[in-house]
């Protein structure tokens, strides 16, 4: 296990003796927080809030609750991120009848979340670069062949990197059989789409 070739599946085994997660919190909120920086910095609310028809006043009020909102609601979704992810990996490695504490999973978890954090600020980074709108357009999905099809925008490589993390923390924390591990980490995947193209129905 400690000598797998899967990418930071050391690292994810290492946390089943030393449960260390503090630090690694500590690196999803900063992450979270410039994210948030980043995608104001890129995304003209001025402009959309003035398409609803408010007035010069009511744009600028609305621009600064809804900046202030998105930093408080990133930090908020970032530790919420890490609730789900634990007890999702804590409730199918119970299922599978692992003998890994809850400690370990959790330290996981925030690693996990850790990993999809950076990817997002990557990503967001990226359209900061290159003066893209990351709510308009979309070059880590299918949505890059049609920017104005949700549903191909569900099938992005962030929910990929998700379903391959959640597949190693299994197989190397929670010490389930590779088979095993594959399996979930696939119904993990097939999960992510489905609620996706939910969303994506919904919002049509």
């Amino acid at each position: 296990m400690k000598n797998s070739n899967l990418v930071f599946a050391p690292t994810f085994n290492k946390f089943r003796e030393k449960p260390k997660w503090l630090v690694n919190m500590l690196l999803v909120i900063i992450i979270a927080i410039a994210s948030a920086w980043i995608t104001t910095l890129t995304t003209d609310i001025s402009a959309e809030l003035r398409e609803t028809g408010l007035s010069e006043a009511d744009v600028a009020n609305m621009s600064t609750f809804t900046t202030v909102f998105a930093y408080i609601g990133a930090v908020i979704g970032a530790i919420v991120g890490i609730a789900f992810m634990f007890l999702l990996i804590l409730i199918v490695s119970k299922i599978m009848k692992s003998d890994v504490k809850a400690t370990s999973l959790f330290a996981a978890a925030t690693f996990m979340t850790l990993i999809t954090s950076i990817y997002g600020l990557i990503i967001v980074a990226i359209h900061a670069i290159m003066d893209l709108d990351p709510v308009k357009y979309s070059f880590t999905s299918l949505k890059i062949f049609n920017q104005s099809n949700q549903f191909l925008g569900i099938f992005d490589l962030k929910i990929l990197l998700g379903a391959y993390l959640f597949g190693v923390v299994l197989y190397a924390t929670s010490h389930l059989k590779g088979k095993a591990a594959l399996i979930w980490g696939i119904v993990y995947l097939v999960l992510l789409i489905g609620l996706g193209l939910i969303q994506a129905s919904i919002a049509l």
